[in-house]
């Protein structure tokens, strides 16, 4: 694979990352524990049958390479685990204070917590310095604002401002932001312990590494969503067929956001674990974008289409600066 290939890729992965969050759409009253229990229940089966296939195809004897190191392995699944907590609680919060507020938050100390893991402990090419990275990664977390900014001037073109919450729901839930986003950090964490690159030896081949982060998102998130629903009284719902539609999409969704993993996991290797994590970063763009093709902004202004148009442009921006080190 090339590293032009390998970019590519990340790009996909991001736009799967940036689609799947839109299935909540699409549930109605399907509870989040249930929706999150299934997604990570499809997305442990996806990425367990391609590791599996690719076992037949060209044996890696995983077991004996997971055994060799058992508690990097035991790290990685605790990596997935917390990761696929803090997803749940991101998304819990987004629907109690609405996407501006909790993408602020969470872009912002999402990309600062990621970016500065992957590169301590991953690396970086000789060819990418770390000025290059940090101004990516700024520019990136601008383009979330700005895009942000057009989601505000939508809602005030279109009467939507809605109920303001007081400044205290405010707090709390910028502090539930904060710890989710730590928790999702895990990910890049178990990413650049867990995965073998050309810039360090240490870890495992790819598809285990992936295979270990979906089996510690799936405990992790029968654990979280198990207690959540039996605290809720609503452990039916999971098995409801009522809600056979929205189990549906909770599977489709799974397959998005592992799907982009395993995506992401089998290019990282060729251009480094930080530099494809700012890349997927871009993924928050396609939920700007699908928000267009869903008509949740017809009736703006020309105003707020522009300043959503600057905002996309900036995430473009941002990812062709990372990318264009690897052709000088």
């Amino acid at each position: 694979m090339t590293e032009t290939g390998a970019i590519f890729m990340i790009l996909t992965a991001a736009f799967l990352w940036g689609s799947w969050l839109m299935g909540t759409k699409y549930t109605k009253d399907f509870p989040l524990p249930a929706f999150m229990l299934w997604l990570y229940t499809s997305s442990f089966v996806l990425v367990w049958v391609v590791v599996l296939i690719s076992e037949v195809a060209r044996p890696t004897h995983f077991i004996p390479i997971i055994a060799a190191s058992p508690w990097l392995a035991v790290l990685v699944m605790i990596c997935g685990g917390a990761m696929a907590i803090g997803m749940q609680i991101q998304m819990s919060v987004v629907g109690k204070v609405g996407l501006i507020l909790s993408n602020s938050v969470s872009a912002t100390s999402g990309v600062l917590l990621g970016t500065l893991v992957t590169v301590i402990i991953g690396g970086l090419p000789d060819h990418v310095s770390v000025r290059t990275v940090v101004i990516a990664a700024v520019i990136l977390i601008f383009a979330t604002f700005v895009c942000q900014y057009s989601g505000k001037l939508r809602d005030r073109d279109l009467n939507r401002a809605g109920k303001r919450q007081r400044p205290k729901q405010d707090t709390k839930a910028a502090l539930m932001l904060i710890f989710s986003s730590v928790l999702v950090a895990a990910y890049p964490l178990g990413l650049s312990s867990g995965v073998r690159t050309d810039f360090g030896n240490h870890g495992f081949p790819a598809l285990v590494c992936i295979g270990l982060l979906s089996l510690g998102s799936f405990i992790g998130t029968v654990l979280y969503s198990g207690y959540l629903l039996t605290k809720q009284k609503q452990l039916r719902s999971v098995l409801d067929k009522k809600y056979k539609k929205a189990i549906m999409i909770s599977c489709l969704c799974g397959v998005c956001h592992y799907g982009g993993n395993l995506i992401h996991v089998l290019a990282a290797p060729m251009i480094s674990v930080a530099v494809s994590w700012l890349i997927g970063r871009s993924g928050n763009m396609w939920t700007y974008v699908w928000g267009i093709y869903h008509k949740e902004y017809t009736g703006a202004s020309f105003k707020t289409y522009g300043v959503l148009t600057v905002g996309i442009g900036i995430y473009i921006f941002g990812v062709l600066l990372l990318s264009r080190s690897f052709f000088n």
